[in-house]
């Protein structure tokens, strides 16, 4: 990162901690957060620099704890991805002795965050949530048995009737009758 955007991040970190107009005051100066004394005038910048160094490539500048100040000992460069797991409104879920986020819960899982939340909200604890293995049609209602009874009682049974008889909608069996969904079920 050149030396102007690294000014940038200075500034940047100076303007959301003290400067009530800014948009993002609230969640930073707004909350009490500080830039260390050491950051700030005539030298604030070149001791930013030597406290910090150099900033891989994409690196940001990150708050190890998100409650504590902009100073040498709380901040790190850091990718995105880390900054993402490290904000005040992540959901942290613990399992098997390990905190993790629930977006990194969901990316082990090979799923998204709100299949984790649903499940919750389904009454699955926290743990249940992040360690069950996700179904091989995560979003289905149906299963292969489900799939059978649909084709075989169609058109005896009326589409209606058979969503209505398995708690799914009129368009996900009219879906599966014409192959547009479970096309691997005989």
């Amino acid at each position: 990162m050149k030396q102007n955007k690294i000014l940038g991040v200075w500034r940047s970190m100076h303007n959301r901690c003290s400067l009530p107009n800014q948009a993002s005051f609230k969640n930073y100066g707004g909350r009490g957060i500080c830039v260390d004394p050491r950051w700030h005038g005539a030298e604030g910048f070149q001791n930013f620099l030597r406290d910090m160094g150099p900033p891989p490539e994409g690196g940001t500048l990150e708050r190890v704890n998100n409650d504590g100040p902009y100073s040498p000992e709380n901040c790190r460069w850091a990718t995105r991805e880390e900054q993402a797991r490290n904000k005040r409104n992540n959901r942290m879920i613990t399992a098997n002795g390990q905190t993790l986020a629930m977006a990194q819960w969901a990316k082990l899982l090979g799923c998204s965050p709100s299949a984790i939340l649903n499940r919750i909200k389904n009454g699955m604890t926290e743990k249940e949530a992040v360690t069950m293995p996700i179904p091989e049609r995560p979003n289905s209602k149906l299963n292969t048995e489900s799939v059978r009874f649909i084709r075989s009682s169609y058109p005896v049974k009326t589409l209606q009737m058979l969503a209505n008889e398995l708690k799914v909608s009129k368009k996900t069996v009219m879906n599966v009758v014409h192959g547009r969904i479970f096309k691997d079920v005989v």
